[in-house]
């Protein structure tokens, strides 16, 4: 069995090994094969795992083109896109190929965090010097002026019957042998998306039954929690391509469910917050550390394409650390004992902060960094009641009681 991901594998280097959507590809052969200075930049559109990057990739392959690669959704700033995308085009004339710029995931860039970048982008894209795609999953209000700008070309899903084919292919070539109703349901199940078609192929053939799934997503604390108890490298493998997790830059701003899902993050805290003995942590937070660093130089230069590498090296890397650890999921780095009072003293806290901040005519968060811990040691060295103290202060009764624990606690600091 491969050691890397059978959807990069099986990638199609050249168009006519590619399945479905042969209007789609036929069109952009003729765009790029007719493209003249000034011509509108294309953009495909179409969902997760039909072929729109492979396509991009053969394109510039058989058109003797060098592909400059950006993921758009991860350079969203205009300051971002102008540092990367200008040297390109200054330089384009200087290299001994063309350049073919790929912005894929540009309906990721039309956020609140976009600063500018789809105005640069439009800017661009008027007449640009070198030839354009970009890529989006869908095509929807968020990129509705850049598709007034480009040709636009849209990609289905690839219908059951050219999977099953092209399912058969791999399996013989694996060397595989699936029942015919397994089959069936793998290619049903993949709606159409050759990538989760292959992963969970490959996830089976290791023994391990894919989820059934519409995106063949496993939720990163089962995925995780499969994968700390897996008895094998082949099983542990299988868990993490189902787990519902990606590598994220921390650089741009994360809601709490990307941070959730970022893989790294996960092992971290899983690891963090499990009782394990230090030797046994130690060489698990070293190898984190060494992949974290990988990851950010793969973002720093923009070499995309070797995020494929990652899942593999954090398994073999981690197995044998991990493996009969008894690690468990954890979505915070800390155990409850210690996360616990932390949490309940921030609940408690935060309507007295809240009230006295109003009181002093300043921000929440200036009141309780800078004031409040000078409040509480002012009224233990003066020997004051609190109790007395919050309603002279006009304090309701939790904000008193909240005042008179953070005295407590601060003597109790200060005779330590």
């Amino acid at each position: 069995m491969h050691s890397m991901m059978w959807s990069e594998v099986y990638r199609p280097l050249r168009i006519e090994q590619m399945i479905g959507n042969e209007d789609a590809r036929l069109s952009s052969v003729k765009w790029l094969s007719g493209w003249i200075n000034g011509s509108k930049p294309l953009l495909l559109i179409g969902p997760p795992g039909v072929g729109k990057t492979s396509l991009v990739h053969a394109l510039a392959r058989q058109f003797n083109y060098d592909l400059i690669e950006l993921n758009a959704s991860d350079n969203r700033k205009r300051e971002d896109l102008e540092n990367r995308i200008i040297p390109m085009l200054n330089n384009a004339s200087l290299l001994g190929r063309t350049i073919l710029l790929f912005l894929d995931e540009v309906d990721g860039i039309s956020g609140r965090q976009d600063s500018g970048g789809v105005e640069f982008l439009l800017g661009l894209l008027k007449e640009p010097a070198i030839p354009i795609i970009m890529a989006a999953n869908s095509r929807d209000t968020r990129i509705k002026d850049l598709a007034k700008v480009s040709k636009v070309i849209e990609f289905g899903r690839i219908p059951n019957r050219l999977l099953l084919i092209f399912l058969r292919y791999i399996l013989n070539k694996e060397q595989k042998e699936f029942r015919l109703e397994e089959i069936i349901s793998l290619v049903n199940n993949s709606q159409g998306d050759i990538r989760s078609l292959l992963n969970n192929a490959q996830s089976k053939s290791a023994g391990y039954d894919a989820v059934k799934t519409a995106n063949f997503k496993m939720d990163i604390s089962h995925a995780l929690n499969g994968y700390f108890s897996a008895s094998n490298i082949e099983d542990a493998k299988a868990f993490l391509l189902q787990a519902d997790a990606v590598y994220i830059d921390p650089r741009f701003g994360l809601s709490q469910e990307e941070r959730r899902k970022d893989l790294i993050n996960a092992i971290f805290t899983s690891v963090s917050s499990s009782k394990i003995s230090h030797d046994s942590l130690t060489p698990i937070l070293d190898t984190l550390s060494k992949v974290d660093i990988l990851l950010g130089r793969i973002g720093k230069g923009q070499h995309w394409r070797l995020l494929k590498y990652i899942n593999n090296i954090l398994i073999h890397s981690l197995f044998t650390y991990t493996c009969n650890k008894g690690i468990k999921y954890n979505q915070y780095s800390m155990i409850w004992p210690i996360m616990g009072p932390i949490f309940v003293r921030g609940q408690s806290m935060r309507r007295l902060i809240s009230e006295l901040s109003r009181e002093a005519h300043i921000s929440k968060s200036t009141f309780g960094l800078m004031y409040l811990p000078y409040l509480v040691r002012v009224i233990l060295d003066n020997k004051e009641d609190p109790k007395k103290l919050a309603v002279m202060m006009k304090l309701d009764e939790k904000s008193g009681e909240a005042l008179a624990r953070e005295i407590t606690r601060m003597e109790k600091i200060k005779h330590e």
